[in-house]
């Protein structure tokens, strides 16, 4: 009676029932499921036995249950409280004779019952696991405990930040940023500090086990898992009890949970608060107002510049979009570049320590890669995903209809406005590039560098050689690969930002449609790996060829040799694919433009 009589429960849960966003989620997830296990199934039939098959089954199909799951989670409860107040309904509700717990009670359990039955679902396709054999009922209920209790915690994050953040964007861009903390970044500590502070390593396991993946592997390979950790626990003892990392998965996640529920109980509880004025010191003086605009950091951003009329040949969209994105809110851009910085600088500085006895230029190659790559495909997608359906949320789109301006400009001067805008967050990692510079110049002269005047003068000397020259030109050229995978890269991301902006109803389900779309391109497109026994190496290069991750560290590593040129056919993909989303946007755009409401 308490869920069943809860006006907000039933609003919700029937709506997030009948919404044709739900059904196209539950039924992509569930067919993504059933075609990885089709994919997966032994050709020689079932056995009784564990195998490497069957462990091979068991890993793949609850870890990309695992991994889908994470991905749907913020579609279902990160925009609870958000769209409330985009909608400017959540005041309305604290109007209402209902209290401020029913409020709380119908927001969370609808959100969290959606991604419990969207778990309960799945249970059939991974019962069906168990005929390979090797699975005893025990390890299958704790596994499924594993997807159970990351469906609630993670869900509840979802939550906190959705009754945190003011958008929904924000809240879905940060649960994201959460469930990549504590999903994806918990080895990172155990792989970077276990030989710099051997004495931490129950903290740094402990931290690894955080990961619900970490969990899942601890029990479908024990050995192999024990074999891995820093540290070596004597079987029943009370440190290795302590120390499973099933349990420990367990307890942190409920502490998290506990910790969420908090957060979204204490904001969702209190009633909204109307908005206080901004506190600040006002200057009239004019000798004040020059003194601070010449001075360190106030001219860097001038306010006047945003006065000025537009330039009659520039894109009057492009110059709104960078006034209003870019130079309205300076200390967020300054704190995020200053923090990507600061995480490129210790990244370097602890893969150097921590590998100082067998590190070579690979291994800082492969680390600077995925760091860029990185920082692009968790912003590139929530910068662009807000672009046209904040113009229709605002009420500013009909005034766009009713200007000369095309639908073509429109997009141009958007997309443009947001690369110049990702492009700050690129360029702040400029110690990655100046890193990949520096190993570059090493193959082709060891111990030499550029500053000095004896790298120069083997330059000018080695020229005559024609291996040399090739290898010289070689190695710069896999540099410039590198970076038009990294534009390349960034500009998919926006583009596809950018057409779930023109295709969704709000900004939530273009922030999770844009993200999604990026993981499939970065995640999904790396099953050729671990499936390289059922695939031809023809179809696995044609997959592969998709991933950016994939084709920046063959380029710049020892590692996918077997597949020649691969960023040429990468680059042709995503030139592509930039082609077929910024045409589908246009005629999308074109479409709501001519559309008679």
């Amino acid at each position: 009676m308490l869920l069943t009589g809860n006006p907000i429960f039933r609003r919700e849960f029937l709506s997030a029932c009948r919404a044709w966003k739900s059904r196209i989620l539950i039924s992509g997830y569930l067919l993504a499921l059933a075609a990885l296990l089709l994919l997966l199934w032994p050709a020689g039939g079932i056995h009784s036995v564990v195998t490497e098959n069957t462990r091979e089954i068991f890993s793949m199909f609850f870890g990309i249950n695992l991994l889908l799951l994470m991905l749907i989670v913020p579609a279902f409860a990160s925009g609870a409280i958000t769209q409330e107040r985009e909608n400017e309904t959540y005041q309305a509700l604290f109007i209402t004779p209902l209290t401020p717990f029913q409020i709380m009670i119908g927001k969370l359990c609808s959100s969290v019952l959606m991604l419990l039955i969207l778990t309960i679902l799945a249970l059939p396709m991974a019962s069906m696991c168990a005929l390979t054999g090797g699975l005893d009922l025990p390890r299958m209920l704790r596994i499924s405990s594993i997807l159970f209790t990351a469906a609630i915690a993670y869900g509840l994050i979802g939550l906190a930040c959705s009754s945190v953040c003011k958008r929904t964007s924000s809240a879905i861009f940060l649960t994201y940023v959460y469930l990549i903390l504590f999903a994806g970044a918990t080895w990172l500590p155990n792989a970077l500090l276990a030989n710099l502070l051997p004495s931490f390593s129950f903290l740094w396991q402990g931290i690894r086990s955080i990961s619900p993946f970490d969990a899942l592997a601890y029990l479908l390979y024990p050995e192999q898992y024990r074999s891995s950790m820093s540290i070596v626990l004597t079987e029943g003892s009370t440190a290795a009890i302590v120390l499973n990392p099933y349990y420990l998965y367990l307890f942190f996640s409920g502490v998290t949970a506990v910790i969420a529920f908090i957060i979204f109980y204490r904001n969702v509880k209190r009633p909204p608060q109307s908005g206080k004025v901004q506190k600040g010191n006002v200057y009239t003086e004019k000798k004040i107002f020059i003194k601070r605009k010449l001075t360190f950091p106030f001219y860097l951003l001038d306010p006047l510049r945003r006065k000025k009329p537009i330039g009659k040949f520039r894109n009057p969209v492009f110059v709104a979009e960078m006034r209003s994105k870019l130079f309205s809110n300076p200390q967020f851009v300054l704190r995020s570049v200053s923090a990507i910085l600061i995480i490129s600088i210790l990244l370097m500085t602890l893969i150097a320590a921590q590998f100082s006895e067998q590190l070579d230029a690979n291994a800082v190659r492969v680390a600077a890669i995925l760091f860029q790559l990185g920082v692009v495909t968790l912003l590139a997608p929530g910068v662009s995903s807000s672009l046209i359906t904040e113009e229709i949320s605002c009420g500013t789109f009909q005034a766009l209809r009713m200007t000369t301006l095309s639908p073509l400009t429109l997009i141009i001067g958007k997309l443009k406005a947001t690369f110049f805008y990702a492009m700050i967050f690129i360029f702040s990692g400029i110690l990655v590039f100046i890193t990949m510079t520096y190993l570059q110049v090493q193959d082709v002269a060891d111990e030499l560098s550029v500053f000095t005047g004896k790298f120069w003068n083997e330059l000018s000397t080695n020229m005559s050689n024609p291996e040399w020259c090739e290898q010289f030109c070689n190695i710069y050229l896999s540099l410039f690969v590198w970076i038009g995978i990294l534009l390349l890269t960034t500009l998919v991301c926006l583009c596809a930002g950018l057409f779930a902006s023109s295709i969704a109803r709000n900004t939530s389900q273009a922030t999770a449609f844009s993200y999604g779309f990026t993981g499939i391109l970065c995640v999904v497109t790396l099953l050729p790996l671990p499936l390289a026994g059922k695939l031809t190496s023809r179809a696995a290069g044609t997959i592969l060829a998709w991933n950016p991750f994939v084709t920046a560290i063959q380029t710049s590593s020892n590692m996918f040799r077997e597949y020649p040129l691969f960023w040429r056919t990468h680059l042709c993909c995503m030139l592509l694919l930039i082609g077929l989303l910024l045409a589908a946007s246009f005629f999308r755009v074109l479409y709501l433009f001519r559309k008679q409401s």
